[in-house]
């Protein structure tokens, strides 16, 4: 009798291992597939990386990104208003974003920034962390100024939550507005 409680929980975790360490889903091979994902996204586009961020007024092509240490590719769309002051922390901002995955099907937007899909844009306060992608902080602090948008290729590490679990790479498409009276 006592035998088969040890016989269920042995069995129990012999099931667990197997299921555990699948030969496609370690975390490490969710890394390299999502390298390879953007990888393959960025030649498919004719996307050309840099490894120095240019100037705020000299990005010389639609098609340059800048690759940033954590990752994030970026590339600045339009300026925004470089006759005010530049966004700083603790400012509240508003974002509107389009979700775009790379991954198959390829280039199905998930969420749209028009008011008719999205009534509200995203809320955040700028280098206070909440529940936004670390990507978009970091974008943020290369935008620097309000009516700026920005291309980002997203690894899913520095994603939405849900991407940062499953190691999913997303094309975000960002538009920020600094909330008058901040700071």
């Amino acid at each position: 009798m006592k035998r088969i409680p040890v016989f269920i929980l042995s069995s129990f975790s012999f099931l667990l291992l197997l299921t555990s360490c699948t030969s496609s889903g370690t975390y490490a091979n969710l890394l390299k597939a999502q390298d390879v994902t953007i990888k393959n996204y960025v030649k498919q586009n004719g996307i050309q990386t840099v490894g120095t961020l240019p100037a705020f007024d000299k990005w010389t092509s639609s098609k340059e990104y800048y690759v940033s240490s954590t990752g994030l590719y970026y590339h600045l769309n339009v300026c925004g208003d470089t006759t005010t002051d530049s966004i700083r922390a603790g400012d509240e901002v508003s974002v509107r974003y389009l979700k775009i995955s790379i991954t198959t099907p390829p280039d199905t937007v998930e969420n749209s920034w028009t008011t008719l899909d999205s009534p509200y844009p995203y809320m955040m306060i700028y280098r206070v962390s909440g529940s936004e992608p670390p990507a978009w902080q970091e974008a943020i602090s290369y935008m620097k100024y309000s009516g700026a948008q920005a291309t980002l290729i997203v690894p899913g590490g520095i994603g939405f939550s849900a991407e940062q679990t499953s190691i999913i790479p997303y094309i975000h498409v960002i538009s920020i507005l600094k909330i008058p009276g901040q700071n």
